[in-house]
């Protein structure tokens, strides 16, 4: 996934939400399970034990759902002697000499919902503590805010790296805090390390504090999915809330390949010596789409090592920016791309459009002539390399070989003066053989949406959009479904997003899809937010391994994998599985931890 630009797709999901979720009266967390479950111990599934890496936007480290509730447990003072806990008079008597100070008093942390109040049918109210959304911190200067981070004072030795939040343990689950019921306070940050945008490597115990922000707040929320919030506290947690994470933050180059260091962001997981990797990018421009990429190979090995590999199948259905095609034998074929100029809120000047195209036999001479917005021919290429001034642009070119023997025509386009790209690219293809091509286009937005698409083509397709890297031979792809509120889709049905189909290899290339679609989970700066698109989907994969993977640590990926397809669902809408758009299915939490279950006795 292409993170910067789904979550502006996800603010449209959430205004087209609005009108259903005054229709429908509950709504759910898709991350809870429905049965409680324990390992051989006998101590709760929560994913202890198991490190998550995640190749993402990065993570904000003070989101109060991100800490253990290793602080310690503590009572309150009653001041006002009600019976029950009063924000801002009552407090915690940290210097034990029988009285609430002002740096002893009690406030709380709202989590703010961006849910356009679908929380409100789970028990959340604006404006009131609720302990089983909200956080308490002691106010220790009086100023009725929390304050937090390097530029408040705070190191990092410091609980929740501010003025300590506290959990309440609401034992009979009446909303209030009561006399006896316990506070626990959060300390240690479940985050191990963040690999940031510009290669700093931050570390809990030592800089974690400060690490630089999840700018777009994509990470976190696949965070909160996974590892967010506290068993059996919140109303909102992720599936696996006592694993650990550790973060390879994604910087975007301007041009394809749009994320060039991605050896480096795997390799700094693989160092971490994680259990699970997750692949939260999804690319299609100059790739090879065939699994053979060195990120690729290095998460194969990763995956015969143990590692279990996963990723978002991609958001590119209906966005008209893939072509499948048969050529045949001497015959021209051309394919025009509409390209609209739009800027989005990173790009403020849409001055470049790119292409690629796909095919399997290396001996063929597939031409190659391109037509810019202004009339004019680059004429035919069939290989090499160069930069050809073309009436008013200047076309890129270039002719690849894979190490897996597929072949990429690659092409970029920008003006001569840097001017914003817009109007029609005509690409005329020839082959003097028949075979199939697969033909690619994206702008500089990088955006699921098409800014730039083909159009006027029956070969147009969402039939084979897996996105790269969730096309490596080792990675599950996940795609996704409607969870709470459709956008334009049934509750239940495949998101209409959701890309599907088989990879250029002839590989399935979706696996499995979870609940992706209106899913709830963290948003960065102390808020609950809707999440959706393959970005959610696979998270809730990743949360349900990393249980497998407390309750037997020494499960193989493929051991993993084969228990998450063996023990998924079917329903009407998936209809038979596997096939191209559900794979093997919908993600069964509580059936696959049972299977295994089954297969240990």
């Amino acid at each position: 996934m292409i993170i910067k630009n789904f979550v502006a797709a996800a603010v449209i999901i959430s205004i087209m939400a609005v009108s259903s979720a005054f229709a429908q009266t509950k709504f759910e967390a898709s991350t809870i399970l429905k049965e409680k479950f324990t390992d051989k111990s006998g101590a709760p599934l929560t994913g202890k034990g198991v490190i998550i890496g995640d190749v993402d936007s990065g993570i904000d480290v003070f989101h109060p759902m991100f800490f253990f509730a290793d602080g310690g447990e503590f009572e309150f003072m009653d001041v006002n002697g009600d019976g029950s806990l009063t924000i801002g008079e009552d407090g915690i008597d940290k210097n034990g000499d029988g009285k609430i100070e002002s740096s002893e008093v009690l406030r709380y942390q709202e989590i703010r919902d961006n849910t356009w109040g679908m929380l409100s049918s789970l028990g959340q109210v604006p404006g009131k503590y609720n302990p089983e959304f909200d956080f308490l911190y002691v106010d220790v200067n009086g100023n009725k805010k929390r304050d937090f981070g390097t530029k408040a004072g705070f190191t990092e030795s410091d609980p929740s790296y501010g003025e300590q939040f506290f959990i309440s343990l609401d034992e009979n689950r009446n909303g209030k805090i009561e006399a006896g019921e316990k506070l626990v306070g959060l300390k240690t940050s479940k985050i191990r390390s963040v690999r940031q945008r510009d290669d700093i490597i931050r570390r809990r115990g030592i800089d974690l504090i400060e690490t630089e922000e999840d700018k777009n707040g994509h990470g976190t929320g696949v965070a909160g999915l996974i590892i967010g919030g506290h068993y059996g506290v919140q109303k909102i947690h992720g599936i696996a809330p006592d694993a650990e994470m550790v973060f390879s933050s994604i910087r975007y180059d301007y041009t394809p390949r749009f994320v060039r260091n991605f050896t480096d962001l795997v390799g700094f997981l693989r160092d971490e010596k994680v259990n699970i990797l997750l692949f939260e990018d999804g690319e299609w421009m100059w790739e090879f789409m065939d699994g053979s990429s060195p990120e690729e190979e290095m998460v194969n090995q990763m995956a015969r090592d143990g590692v279990t590999i996963i990723g978002g199948a991609g958001n590119m259905s209906g966005g008209n920016m893939v072509i499948i095609d048969q050529l045949k034998t001497g015959k021209s074929v051309t394919y025009t791309a509409s390209c609209s100029g739009k800027p989005d809120e990173d790009v403020t000047k849409n001055d470049g459009v790119f292409f690629s195209f796909l095919w399997k036999d290396a001996s063929s001479n597939v031409k190659f002539e391109v037509e810019t917005p202004d009339g004019k021919s680059t004429g035919e290429l069939s290989e090499g390399s160069g930069i050809l001034k073309t009436g008013q642009y200047k076309i890129f070119y270039s002719r690849e070989v894979s190490p897996k023997g597929t072949v990429m025509m690659k092409f970029g386009a920008s003006t001569q003066d840097s001017d914003i790209v817009r109007g029609k690219f005509k690409i005329k293809v020839t082959s003097d053989k028949d075979q199939e091509i697969r033909g690619y286009v994206v702008d500089v937005t990088q955006s699921w949406s098409g800014n730039a698409r083909w159009i006027n083509s029956n070969a147009i397709t969402d039939e084979s959009n897996i996105c790269f890297p969730s096309t490596a031979d080792s990675c599950m792809a996940i795609g996704a479904y409607v969870f709470n509120v459709g956008w334009m889709d049934q509750v239940g049905d495949l998101a209409s997003y959701s890309s599907k189909g088989y990879n250029i290899t002839g590989k399935l290339g979706v696996d499995i899809t979870g609940p992706g679609h209106s899913t709830f989970s963290t948003e960065k700066n102390n808020t609950y937010q809707i999440f959706s698109g393959t970005s959610s989907a696979a998270p809730h994969v990743v949360g349900t391994a990393a249980l497998l993977l407390q309750y037997d640590p020494s499960l193989t990926h493929e051991k993993v994998r084969m228990i998450l397809l063996n023990s998924a669902r079917k329903d009407n809408f998936t209809g038979d599985v596997p096939n191209p758009e559900w794979g093997y299915g919908k993600l069964n939490m509580e059936g696959a931890i049972q299977y295994l279950m089954n297969l240990s006795n």
